[in-house]
């Protein structure tokens, strides 16, 4: 069974960082300060949404569907893997710039009722 490297200390929580490479063949080693691939540091359950994520083109609808998960899950999980690799995420859309496409997905998985659709689109919450 390969093992998957390690990233955070399994005893304090903190970041490891990799310092020596061996090659298996003949033995050379390789030290230094190397940089951790940034998708390498996602969780099993993150890597596996992302997976999922890019085998459906983005579309949190489908990726809903394939994980089991509701359509606000989704996008948090989306969410919390683009703040884990260090991105700056926006704060939730202002009413002015709702998605018509996703309150479509949202409706069509039974997500959201007609009427809540239309009073979204009117700007109620």
């Amino acid at each position: 069974m390969r093992k998957k490297s390690l990233f955070v200390c399994p005893v304090c929580g903190g970041q490891l960082k990799v310092e020596k490479y061996k090659c298996l063949s003949c033995g050379t080693e390789i030290t230094g300060n190397f940089e951790i691939c940034e998708l390498c540091q996602l969780t099993d359950e993150q890597m596996e949404f992302l997976r999922v994520f890019l085998q459906t083109w983005g579309n949190f609808s489908e990726v809903a569907r394939k994980l089991g998960l509701s359509y606000p899950t989704v996008r948090q999980r989306y969410k919390e893997i683009l703040e884990s690799l260090g991105y700056e995420v926006e704060e939730e859309e202002s009413k002015e710039d709702i998605d018509i496409s996703e309150l479509i997905d949202m409706l069509e998985n039974g997500e959201l009722s007609v009427d809540e659709v239309i009073k979204k689109l009117k700007g109620g919450e």
